[in-house]
């Protein structure tokens, strides 16, 4: 899937309501400050970093990794699989 692509279905994903954060991001998450508005603004606003992407093998998906700012100008990488659905699996960025 190209980046054009995964992007789309990020954005459609959001929109629907379709997004669920799994422990480890959510845990990431409270440790840095960061709300789940704040990692929606993230992912429609930022760009795929496709060089960041990995298959893994063990659940049989691919995870992709997308770049962007908060509001407050904190640079964020999240970390997504999508399966019907918007998991997100860790948040990377600066502490607040």
């Amino acid at each position: 899937m190209h980046s054009q692509e995964i992007m789309r279905r990020i954005r459609s994903l959001i929109a629907a309501g379709k997004i669920r954060i799994l422990k480890h991001a959510a845990d990431r998450m409270a440790l840095r400050g960061y709300t789940l508005p704040e990692i929606e603004q993230v992912l429609k606003g930022g760009f795929h970093e496709i060089e960041r992407d990995e298959y893994d093998q063990t659940h049989a998906v691919w995870t992709h990794a997308i770049e962007g700012s908060t509001r407050d100008g904190r640079t964020t990488r999240v970390v997504v699989v999508i399966v019907g659905e918007l998991l997100v699996v860790s948040v990377v960025g600066p502490l607040r």
